[in-house]
């Protein structure tokens, strides 16, 4: 900024000549050229991008940013040149090549003017030594400060201001991991060395008091009891004070669903005698004081949408997320209905189930259902147990009964099923504030064996089920999301699986622009169900002004009769734009699908599909 404004300044005293007006500059543009493949290889290394380098470089000079708007004279234009090599090579020097050299030129061809920045970068310097000095009181017996490849700083790698400062946080992370919360990086000392193109690096650390988990306290409680709360604490008091731990409790208090806000913080107890924690006194107390507000008890929902293949439908739900004294437990009533469908469902959820991340869910959903392929009359009842590993992965089992009265084909079948339903669910990502900058994984596999008690015959039905949603590179308006499915009966009979119960494809939530369940076996125009599945689906977002955005997909797949899908003339594809809308009351999607290659007499030339959510 200070050579721009002296720039500016001299441009403004200067009185231009003859000279002057033969040198002025056009707008111009800028490349860098890095000589070799050692910088790619050495970010490889690091895990980052090709030509990640290349941007950092570019990204720094004025003279690239200023391209458009160029100094007065080819002379100025030089100085804006070596001052941006000045900051490419503090740069460079950031991810270890201290030996690197940046020439500069330029090309000019009928007022189309070039400029050049040829880098090159040498070897980048690695780590020769890491040492670690204890700048505080002495450690405890049987514990040491870490060594350099403990934190990630192993002798030999490239010294570059990111691993250095990455293994200064890994060191403060292992110190409060082991009790240590206020432990401090006292002073920092890199040495390069130019002959043997290495470096050293010394740390010294100051631990501070070592702690221990003192009271804990709950504020804010209105309804909720703190014994519940308790419950979830990973600790005992006298632990040694672990971070990591306080955010495990934060995490089980929010996946309960009963609050708005979660804060916890620690402080010195009172009862602390003093010199506690410093080496010779034991552990310091710390108190952690949780700060709680409640969400409303009830919560009223409402669903509604429309598909041409299956018309209106809307719901309502209610629930009390602290059903019965107190104790955190969830009680929820749904009903549904539609021109084919209508269910209710109630579900009562027992939170801490013999483990603070394991949970009962006990529930009860009658069903009637009539979709062109069957008519079917379903009670349903079901106890599972939820058990969350972290915040990425979910197992869930338990057992079911059903009993079942399905028409087909003027055929009437009932059915008393016991099955073991069993689920495993990943997910990984984030979600940020913006709805269409949500990026991630999930992953789900169900599989439930059944038994029907009335024919002592026994199937088993397996799903999984996985979906990805990307960030476009350099265009954050952009998403992609891909999805696919694959299901099985192995070694089933089809007369023996009750209709609803086998596969089907087709409609909003499988193959879009094909109505529902018409993808698959069928005879004549009614959909018979099969005994495999295999759907994909790709779709294209673009936010277009905040809330609103648009989409394009393509999906595809079908329904088999044999146990195993079959990738050919059988799999339909259909395509289709959309519309998304985030209201703060909920989402609004509008699909309007196509079939690529339609059936005559069965299939429509399109399908419109509207989705309406309300939670408050």
């Amino acid at each position: 900024m200070r050579v721009q404004l002296i720039y500016l300044l001299l441009s403004a005293l200067a009185v231009p000549g003859p000279a002057d007006r033969e040198d002025r500059v056009y707008p111009y543009t800028v490349s860098i050229h890095i000589n070799g493949e050692k910088h790619d290889t050495l970010h490889r290394f690091l895990g980052l991008r090709p030509g990640y380098l290349h941007q950092l470089l570019l990204d720094s000079s004025t003279a690239h940013a200023d391209r458009n708007s160029p100094p007065p004279t080819l002379t100025l234009l030089e100085a804006i040149a070596r001052d941006d090599v000045r900051k490419m090579k503090k740069i460079l020097r950031a991810e270890s090549f201290y030996n690197a050299s940046i020439k500069i030129d330029f090309a000019d061809r009928d007022k189309s003017l070039r400029l050049y920045f040829t880098v090159e970068t040498g070897d980048p310097f690695r780590i020769r030594s890491v040492e670690i000095e204890n700048a505080g009181p002495p450690l405890p017996e049987g514990l040491a400060l870490p060594s350099g490849s403990q934190i990630g700083l192993a002798a030999g790698i490239p010294g570059t201001s990111t691993a250095i400062l990455g293994a200064e946080s890994a060191l403060l992370g292992r110190l409060r991991r082991s009790g240590y919360p206020d432990a401090a990086v006292a002073g920092r000392e890199v040495v390069v060395d130019y002959a043997d193109e290495s470096v050293s690096v010394t740390y010294r650390v100051d631990p501070g008091p070592r702690s221990a988990f003192g009271r804990t306290v709950f504020e804010g409680l209105e309804d909720v009891r703190e014994k519940l709360l308790r419950k979830q604490i990973p600790w005992k008091p006298g632990d040694v004070f672990n971070p990591e731990l306080v955010q495990i409790l934060r995490n089980r208090l929010g996946r309960t669903g009963l609050f708005t806000t979660i804060l916890v913080t620690s402080e010195k107890s009172p009862d602390a005698p003093a010199g506690a924690g410093d080496g010779s006194e034991g552990l310091r107390p710390l108190d952690i004081l949780v700060t709680l507000r409640e969400r409303a008890r009830h919560t009223i929902g409402f669903e509604a949408g429309y598909g041409t293949d299956i018309g209106f439908g809307g719901g309502v739900s209610w629930e009390d997320r602290n059903f019965l004294f107190g104790r955190g437990d969830l009680f929820r009533l749904k009903i549904f209905g539609s021109k084919d469908l209508y269910y209710a469902q109630g579900l009562y959820r027992i939170l801490s189930f013999l483990h603070p991340d394991q949970s009962l869910n006990l529930a009860v959903q009658p069903v009637y259902d009539s979709p062109r392929a069957y008519t079917s009359y379903r009670w349903r009842a079901s106890a599972l147990v939820r058990r969350e590993f972290g915040e990425t992965f979910v197992l869930s089992g338990g057992t079911a009964y059903t009993f079942d009265r399905v028409d087909q084909f003027d055929r009437e079948q009932e059915f008393f099923l016991c099955s073991l339903p069993l689920s495993a669910q990943l997910q990984a990502g984030r979600r940020r504030e913006q709805r269409f900058e949500r990026v991630g994984v999930l992953l789900l596999v169900q599989g439930e064996p059944y038994w029907d008690v009335k024919r002592d015959n026994y199937f088993v039905k397996t799903m999984a089920t996985g979906n990805v949603i990307y960030r476009v590179p350099g265009a954050d308006f952009l998403s992609v999301t891909a999805r696919v499915a694959v299901g099985s009966l192995p070694d089933a009979d089809l007369e023996e699986v009750p209709a609803d119960l086998r596969f089907y494809a087709g409609g909003a939530n499988s193959i879009r622009g094909y109505a529902y369940q018409r993808v698959g076996p069928m005879i004549g125009k009614d959909p018979v169900g099969g005994l495999s599945l295999f759907t994909a689906g790709l779709e294209v977002n673009c936010q277009v002004i905040g809330d609103f955005g648009a989409a394009a997909f393509l999906d595809g797949g079908a329904a088999f009769a044999e146990d195993r899908p079959r990738f050919g003339d059988e799999i339909r594809w259909g395509t289709g734009v959309g519309l998304r809308y985030f209201t703060p009351i909920g989402p609004i999607g509008a699909d309007i699908g196509f079939p690529i290659e339609p059936r005559s007499g069965i299939d429509s030339a399109f399908q419109v599909y509207v989705s309406i959510a309300q939670i408050y």
